[in-house]
């Protein structure tokens, strides 16, 4: 059985090594994995660890702390890479096997840090280098591509299941989003496993720019904003969003719905499908910089996350909790590990039930109040950023010191057996002491 590791109370010191850390994706860009690779280099050089970052030939480049960005080669000359499966992706992860392989080849890391498929990648070359890799799993690759035309047949899932078993059981640590625990146990076969705890994104809004901002999108005061952040990709529930908000809205005219972070191409598709009555009540928004959501989140009312059809936390539930506002969410273990009844208004995922949440929080006032003042404190209490720092330096000490441990072992064993040999005595303990 898998054991889930409390990183942060079993903590022990260690001297700082050189890490690893391969996302096979674009980077920087203001959204859920980049953000979290973000904090975790973040945390990594505040601990003393010196950090190669292998990552898409996409996205911004950032001065983080003890960190050297690598980027692999773009021979394709592919310009975005959309979130979830895509061909483009698939060559880019090609051209990361030859850079990751590379860097193992002209370095020595105490540890790979392994993001997504990535993975999979490093449990063929880290055995054969010799170095331990921490798989950073945000979602369970063959459940995310059950609904592929050719990767979701039996026979594909079975064999990329079989694949996932054999990179969870050869990692050193697993460290997973939220939701995903009982996966890892199960598939896992005893690999120690922590979940995340992200920090939540920190700031004062700027009340100026915030009464701008309900100027700009043409939202009276007296009305009732409900705002929902992240990406328009499927699994984010924006059409079941849609359909509840429309009817929410017949039943109170006070109701707005801003919608922060889709693509230009899902906002306009988007607004095509909403009825005319539907449509005046809804601003959908491009992505903005993560540092600016405070003041987004400052316009909102209620703040919604739906995950019909996903077992992982999204990274935004942290956020939405640290901002004192009361949180609409379908049930499910994508938000019941952190959202229950005494922090957030859950509901079913279906169109009906999404409908009477929303309602709900404008007929409840007090209850509303109750719930956002409980998963506020929540988040104060457990998701701050040295909390989340005690976290990395708990994964990080146990794997690195656990290999260490490892050596000076072998290395005692083989001077005991050397002094026998010669010596006829074993000196080997007393050397390693």
């Amino acid at each position: 059985m898998s054991q889930q590791v409390d990183a942060q109370v079993e903590r022990a010191p260690t001297r700082a090594g050189r890490i690893l850390l391969v996302t096979p994706q674009p980077f920087y860009e203001d959204r859920g994995t980049p953000i979290a690779v973000a904090d975790t280099c973040r945390a990594l050089g505040e601990l003393g660890y010196e950090v190669d970052l292998l990552a898409f030939p996409l996205g911004e480049d950032i001065e983080l702390r003890g960190v050297t960005i690598h980027r692999c080669a773009n021979p394709f000359n592919i310009e975005r890479v959309p979130i979830g499966f895509s061909a483009g992706k698939v060559l880019l992860d090609a051209t990361v096997l030859g850079s990751f392989e590379r860097l193992l080849r002209s370095r020595r890391y105490d540890v790979v840090h392994a993001v997504e498929e990535a993975a999979y990648i490093a449990s063929l070359l880290c055995r054969r280098h010799r170095r331990p890799y921490i798989y950073d799993m945000a979602s369970s690759i063959p459940a995310e591509l059950l609904s592929h035309k050719i990767l979701g047949n039996p026979l594909a899932q079975r064999a990329l299941r079989r694949m996932e078993r054999n990179v969870l059981r050869g990692a050193a640590h697993v460290v997973c989003s939220i939701g995903l625990g009982e996966h890892v146990r199960e598939v896992g076969a005893g690999v120690p496993y922590t979940e995340w705890r992200f920090p939540a994104v920190t700031g004062n809004p700027d009340w100026g720019a915030v009464e701008r901002l309900r100027s700009d999108l043409d939202i009276k005061p007296d009305s009732h904003v409900v705002m929902y952040s992240g990406n328009f990709a499927r699994y984010q529930g924006v059409d079941l969003l849609m359909d509840a908000f429309s009817q929410a809205a017949k039943a109170d005219p006070s109701l707005m719905l801003v919608c922060v972070g889709a693509s230009d191409e899902a906002r306009e598709g988007t607004l095509r499908k909403l009825a005319r009555y539907a449509r005046e009540r809804v601003r959908i928004l491009t992505r903005r910089p993560r540092s600016a959501m405070p003041d987004y989140f400052a316009l909102a009312d209620c703040l919604i996350s739906l995950r019909p059809m996903s077992n992982n936390l999204p990274l935004k539930v942290f956020d939405y909790m640290a901002t004192g506002k009361p949180i609409v969410a379908t049930r499910g273990p994508a938000h019941e590990p952190l959202l229950n009844h005494e922090r957030a208004f859950l509901c079913d995922a279906h169109t009906e039930s999404v409908t009477q949440a929303i309602l709900e929080v404008f007929r409840s006032s007090n209850r509303a109040q109750a719930l956002a003042r409980s998963a506020r404190l929540h988040a104060q209490r457990n998701y701050g950023w040295s909390r989340f720092v005690g976290l990395v330096d708990g994964i990080y000490g146990r794997v690195i010191n656990s290999r260490r441990g490892a050596v000076h072992t072998l290395v005692g064993q083989f001077l005991a057996l050397g002094g026998q040999m010669i010596f006829g005595t074993d000196f080997g303990p007393e050397i390693m002491t």
